[in-house]
């Protein structure tokens, strides 16, 4: 058999280099279609967790807002209450300061 790999190769980049680039047609109105696939897209419905990390910030906000306020109530009770929740007392001290003793 015959090895005329090469002869082909050269005939097909013979044959390439001599055909008349047609590309006119491709590129008119490449810019308009581009800018209306992009324009489908973006009407197309979002999916949920687009609009669930679009939402972090909010529910970031209202976390910290959630936390100001509990840390300004929670200075009003006293050191007492907090240290005998955190089990750094005996129960009583829970039930004194419930009970008012």
């Amino acid at each position: 058999m015959n090895d005329n790999r090469d002869e082909r190769l050269n005939l097909l980049f013979a044959k390439a280099r001599t055909a008349e680039a047609r590309l006119s047609v491709r590129e008119e109105g490449f810019e308009g279609r581009l800018l209306q696939r992009i324009r489908e897209q973006r009407l197309a419905a979002s999916p949920w967790y687009l609009w669930a990390w679009r939402s972090v910030p909010i529910f970031s906000a209202v976390i910290v807002l959630l936390l100001m306020l509990s840390g300004f109530q929670g200075a009003g009770t006293g050191a007492y209450l907090s240290h005998a929740l955190t089990g750094g007392d005996d129960e009583s001290a829970l039930v004194s300061y419930y009970t008012g003793e």
